[in-house]
């Protein structure tokens, strides 16, 4: 618009269409705004007065929020500059903005215009990270609408209703992560739907995955990794222009990446400064991090290949393990859409499995999230072994009798031990009886290699299937 022809009441920072605010532990929000105020009017006195309504009916959200004066000031005849922070806005919404100007004391409900912000929400935000199954490219259609109350920071830098597929790059502003093909579905819509709806708050998503990125771009750049941090960087550089000074907590799906040697030899320690840098970055020393265990790929067989997901799965299992406010969701009962994405049905699996997560462990919710997890693998006879999980609330439920999809694998100093038969013989207890006795250091993998079994022993309460996992014999 030509300054000319402005009048009223500018709001040129602080809030914008669709925003939404973190909630603070009191379950309020402190929202800070500003601008600028013209009239043609001869006036006596000039005070720019904002209101904050509920979208559903024009009702104040509170009576402190309704026309509050704001810190008015002077700066021509007939213009100036206004301020002001709202402070215990109430978790919920969406909400409305409005400003007036307010001439000569004149009634509010008749003063000048002003610019108004349009559903507006207080409640948790949440950032998406990671390589491109957190993207998600699931190309299978499947019903999974947007909904009023959960809403994007998108690439073009605007907040607005959140719809597939999240990391769209339409007049990107932040190009580490731009796309090279066009990303579709994602867990993450799913995800906060459920949030929104159990918590009964907005949530907010703030995606900055790329496909193909290695651990080393997400950790800050610096002494431990001084070649990299470029996507952390720019996540950070989203979050600042989400407003997002403090977030409720990240969603993380990476790895593949780093199955490879090396990578994956120092794996665990920068997904631990990972942590750390997000921690600190936004304030919260408790901040948690949600991941994805690798599910599966389709490439071409090798024994480096399969040692190389079978360590990474146990890397994400014991560092979910020991991290506090880190948890971690098996996928490997899903399918895929290509050789590596994940289909638009097992990504609104990952979002319910990742929703449940939050609400039990982040929300202490009295909800089943947790997977099966296998802590020992005990020799009970030279040629039986016995496995026990944790995390069983009920019992393991395993059915499958095709020889070639049996989900574990025994390996000794000879090789890999051929497997005579199984049974459950405890609720949390899966033994295993081989064909011949182990020779010497023996293992059990769990789900085994780059292209696992889909059907693996699961909870029947939740019907949630085990981590991925490599155990020694003892």
């Amino acid at each position: 618009m030509n300054k000319k022809d402005e009048l009223g009441v500018l709001i040129e920072d602080g809030a914008q269409d669709w925003q939404i605010f973190q909630r603070a532990a009191d379950d309020t929000a402190s929202i800070t705004l500003s601008g600028r105020w013209v009239t043609g009017e001869s006036f006596t006195k000039a005070v720019v007065v904002v209101r904050l309504v509920r979208e559903a009916d024009g009702e104040a959200v509170t009576r402190s929020l309704q026309w509050v004066r704001t810190r008015t000031r002077k700066s021509g005849a007939k213009s100036g500059t206004w301020s002001i922070t709202l402070d215990a806005v109430p978790a919920g919404g969406l909400y409305r903005l409005e400003t007036v100007l307010q001439l000569s004391n004149g009634p509010v409900e008749w003063g000048q215009r002003g610019d108004m912000v349009h559903h507006l929400g207080v409640g948790d935000l949440w950032i998406i990270a990671g390589q491109s199954n957190s993207e998600g490219h699931g190309k299978s259609p499947t019903p999974d609408a947007p909904e009023l109350g959960v809403h994007v920071f998108r690439a073009r830098g605007e907040w607005t209703l959140a719809s597939h597929p999240l990391n769209d790059s339409t007049q990107t502003q932040y190009l580490p992560n731009r796309l090279g093909s066009n990303p579709s579905h994602s867990p993450w819509l799913v995800f906060a739907k459920i949030l929104r709806s159990e918590l009964g708050v907005p949530i907010g998503l703030i995606p900055a995955a790329l496909g193909g990125s290695p651990l080393s771009a997400w950790t800050r750049g610096g002494k431990n990794n001084p070649s990299g941090g470029v996507l952390f960087d720019n996540m950070l550089r989203y979050a600042e222009d989400a407003r997002a000074k403090r977030v409720r907590g990240v969603v993380w799906y990476q790895g593949e990446s780093d199955a490879g040697g090396e990578q994956r030899r120092v794996y665990a320690r920068n997904f631990k400064h990972f942590v750390a840098d997000l921690r600190a970055s936004f304030g919260d020393r408790e901040l948690p991090v949600i991941t994805v265990q690798l599910n599966r790929v389709m490439s071409e067989p090798s024994t480096e290949g399969d040692a190389g997901w079978d360590g990474m799965r146990e890397i994400q299992r014991q560092l979910a393990q020991s991290m506090r406010n880190v948890f971690l969701i098996s996928t490997i009962d899903l399918n895929l859409s290509d050789s590596i994405h994940t289909n638009s049905l097992g990504n609104v699996t990952i979002g319910q499995r990742a929703a449940a997560t939050a609400l039990g462990g982040v929300f202490e919710r009295d909800v089943k999230f947790r997977h099966p997890n296998c802590v020992t693998a005990k020799r009970k006879t030279a040629r039986r072994l016995e496995l026990h999980f944790d995390d069983v609330d009920e019992r393991l439920h395993f059915e499958n009798l095709i020889p070639a999809e049996f989900p574990f694998v025994v390996r000794d100093k000879q090789g890999d031990v051929p497997v005579e038969g199984w049974a459950i013989p405890r609720p949390d207890r899966f033994e295993i009886r081989l064909q011949r006795s182990l020779v010497g250091k023996a293992v059990v993998i769990g789900a085994p290699g780059t292209y696992p079994p889909f059907v693996v022993p699961q909870d029947v309460s939740g019907h949630r299937p085990m981590l991925g996992f490599t155990q020694v014999v003892e």
